[in-house]
């Protein structure tokens, strides 16, 4: 039983961190309604031009997001993505 619980959380935490380095263009907007979308997309822009990297930026808007915020992205890469 535990070592099937490691293999689902290896998959997920592996899934959502290839996503990291292959997301849609329109993550946040599909995530995300309204001016939330927005402001989180201001951000990630921000993070772009501050790191010169996507990758980074990625990892950025995530750790700044609040749980329920990190829930609603994991939750969207998880039910979303391959």
């Amino acid at each position: 039983m535990i070592k099937k619980e490691m293999t689902k959380n290896f998959i997920a935490v592996n899934k959502v961190i290839m996503y990291s380095f292959n997301y849609d263009y329109n993550f946040i907007e599909n995530a995300f309604n309204g001016y939330m979308a927005e402001h989180l997309r201001t951000k990630f822009s921000n993070y772009c031009k501050r790191f010169g990297n996507s990758q980074t930026a990625f990892m950025y808007l995530y750790t700044d997001l609040s749980s329920d915020n990190r829930q609603i992205l994991i939750d969207y890469i998880l039910t979303n993505k391959n």
